[in-house]
């Protein structure tokens, strides 16, 4: 660890921060843990919808997935979803793809403890 709350984490030859805001005694070097989560989810999310567009030889161009965490009054964890996909796709492939990207491995990992909320 670092000063503060300033964690370095490592993943093969790359290494990145994890850190909390100045506000709460961080050093604000990186994003917090929380975000991380939400980064790798968006991140899964997005490679998901790719692989399986380049699958089916789509053209996806672009696409983008916005995600907010809460905790509801059961103290259940819930994360909304807004996802993105560029205009030229078919509705028929933007809804399968939306459906595919809850199929990531991160989704499939967290989906026994974290409601997905689509909005």
């Amino acid at each position: 660890m670092k000063d503060g709350y300033t964690v370095e984490n490592t993943s093969r030859e790359l290494a990145w921060n994890a850190d909390e805001p100045k506000e709460i005694g961080g050093n604000n070097t990186g994003p917090t843990p929380t975000e991380l989560l939400l980064s790798s989810l968006a991140s899964c999310k997005l490679i998901t919808m790719r692989m399986y567009a380049q699958r089916k030889e789509w053209d996806l161009e672009s696409a983008s997935v916005n995600l907010t965490i809460t905790v509801q009054d059961d103290n259940k964890t819930q994360i909304e979803k807004s996802i993105q996909l560029q205009d030229d796709l078919t509705e028929d492939q933007k809804s399968r793809l939306i459906a595919i990207s809850g199929r990531c491995p991160v989704v499939k990992m967290l989906a026994d403890s974290v409601q997905f909320m689509l909005v």
